[in-house]
């Protein structure tokens, strides 16, 4: 519950700090007198847009602190799982707004985000006001309200996981279908160039090779006129050689000290030969004929058209072929694959459409018990022949299922049903939203419900009906209302004065709390706008209720 609030130079209040009790708490006082400055600041400190604007005029921040104290475990356990210390159970949320624009949003000492005190401010406070009959009428909204129950938030998230499953094996198979669609466009250039690649029967470097060969053929006729020459002479050293050797020979058989010119001449003769069969088999290669010539600057044209059609080289367009054979693979791959993707999808389908009928049967087990309690609510609120029904219809499947959920009413006899936004007046509205909010909540919910002039379109009877359906509900939860109505305010439990007066020139908001004297004569102004005689037994006879 709320224990406790602190404002500082927040609109019109400089300074603040408001003790709360249990039970029903109502604010009351004239318009304009600042109830909704309370209302504004509390919902800044439950993670509302901040506005320097709001800052009192001439100051430099307005601060804000509430003390909350709890033993929900779920909310202990979000705080815990953000590194919030709250072992006690005592919540205190701090807002600094500046001056500049910057704001500082704290819980029990640690920094929080806009979005994470919108998220602990939900499971602390319920406000619920004429504003919220909007979001009330939002079909989203209505499916939220009837999935609250821990058992349908339980499938809920179970389906919700099926679903996304589906939803990815679909997005899968939508990206591979595309894929496939682009390659059967492509596949008869693939097929032709890859037709083209390989019956070029590539291998690297030939090119080089080829320009090699021809660069000497196109020089042969000088080559050959020197290797002939050079072959000329060297037969005629190596006949000289063989002649210097025999006689060299001969003198060494009368003078062995010629050995080592014997052995050295015996080298280079062999060496010469060698050279010489060398030359010769050299001069025999370079027999070029015009046919081989034309095969070889007809290859050569071919690779390079090759080359310039696939990647400026031999080894890109090698590179190329190998893709495309990949590519062509992987397509029939990828047929298969899309079939087995199909497969799964189906068998996903079939898990997701039996979860959502789990889905769908509790919610309409739920839906059932609700209808009958808040039409029991809405009599009880003076509105005794109206029917209230809670309609699921089948659409199709999304993330939250196949449902969607209308909240229908027949405000009075022999009205057919419709949507609540179609068929409720202003007062009609405030006793319907009244009534599903308290059937709505279970001890697991908030434990702080505020009920800012929801009262407004009624009066006499709804109105003390209203009133005693709050103080049903102020025994398990902590009730705050802003009222307008006397019925309502003499069944409160606490009674806060709000009003407002001029102080240095300035105007300023009070809070205070009342009793005895001072309650009777703010129930007797509710009555009737005066502390007449009349108007103040009236107002005890409520409060002796």
């Amino acid at each position: 519950m709320l224990e406790s609030l602190k404002i500082n130079n927040f609109v019109l209040i400089p300074s603040l700090d408001l003790e709360l009790n249990e039970g029903m708490t109502v604010l009351t006082g004239e318009t304009g007198s600042g109830k909704s400055i309370v209302l504004g600041a509390l919902s800044l400190i439950l993670g509302a847009k901040a506005d320097k604007d709001e800052i009192r005029a001439g100051e430099e921040k307005a601060e804000l602190e509430a003390v909350f104290r709890t033993d929900r475990k779920a909310l202990l356990r979000l705080l815990e799982d953000k590194g919030i210390d709250a072992e006690d159970g005592q919540i205190i949320i701090r807002r600094q707004i500046r001056a500049n624009g910057r704001s500082i949003y704290s819980v029990n000492g640690s920094g929080i985000t806009l979005s994470e005190g919108q998220e602990i401010g939900r499971m602390l406070v319920d406000i619920t006001s004429q504003n919220s009959s909007i979001g009330l009428m939002r079909k989203d909204n209505q499916r939220r309200m009837l999935d609250s129950s821990k058992d349908i938030l339980s499938s809920l998230a179970d389906y919700s996981c099926s679903y996304e499953k589906l939803i990815a094996l679909e997005k899968e198979k939508t990206l591979l279908e595309q894929r496939i669609s682009r390659w059967e466009e492509d596949r008869a250039y693939m097929e032709y160039s890859l037709n083209e690649l390989e019956g070029a029967d590539l291998i690297a470097g030939e090119d080089d090779e080829i320009k090699e060969k021809l660069s000497i053929a196109s020089s042969s006729e000088f080559i050959v006129e020197h290797l002939t020459d050079s072959k000329e002479a060297l037969d005629e050293a190596s006949r000289a050689l063989s002649q210097a050797l025999s006689s060299l020979k001969k003198a060494r058989s009368r003078d062995e000290s010629l050995e080592d010119i014997v052995s050295r001449l015996e080298s280079t003769s062999i060496e010469t030969d060698d050279i010489l069969y060398t030359v010769s088999e050299k001069l025999s290669s370079y027999s070029f004929d015009p046919y081989e010539l034309e095969q070889l600057n007809s290859r050569l044209a071919t690779l390079q058209r090759i080359r310039k059609k696939y990647g400026g080289s031999l080894d890109a367009a090698i590179a190329r072929r190998d893709e495309i054979k990949n590519l062509l693979s992987s397509s029939e791959d990828e047929g298969m694959h899309l079939e087995q993707l199909e497969k799964k999808i189906e068998e996903q389908r079939a898990i997701v459409l039996e979860k959502a009928d789990e889905l769908h049967n509790k919610r309409i087990k739920r839906a059932e018990k609700l209808t009958r309690s808040i039409t029991s609510t809405l009599k009880k609120l003076s509105m005794e022949s109206a029917q209230f029904d809670i309609r699921i219809d089948r659409v199709a499947l999304s993330g939250t299922g196949y449902d969607q959920i209308s909240f229908m009413i027949a405000p009075n006899k022999g009205e057919k049903m419709s949507a609540i936004e179609d068929a409720a007046s202003g007062g009609e509205l405030s006793r319907i939203m009244l009534a599903i909010k308290s059937n709505f909540l279970d001890s697991d919910d908030v434990e702080t419900l505020i009920f800012d002039e929801i009262d407004t379109g009624i009066s006499g009877h709804a109105a003390s009906n209203v009133s005693l359906v709050m103080k049903e509900l102020a025994k398990s939860h902590q009730i705050i209302a802003i009222t307008h109505l006397a019925q309502i305010a003499s069944r409160a439990d606490s009674h806060i004065l709000v009003d407002k007066s001029e102080e240095k020139g300035r105007t300023v908001s009070h809070l205070r709390y009342i009793s005895g004297d001072d309650k009777v004569r703010e129930i007797a102004r509710l009555l009737s706008g005066d502390e007449s005689e009349i108007s103040m037994r009236h107002a005890e006879s409520l409060l002796e209720v």
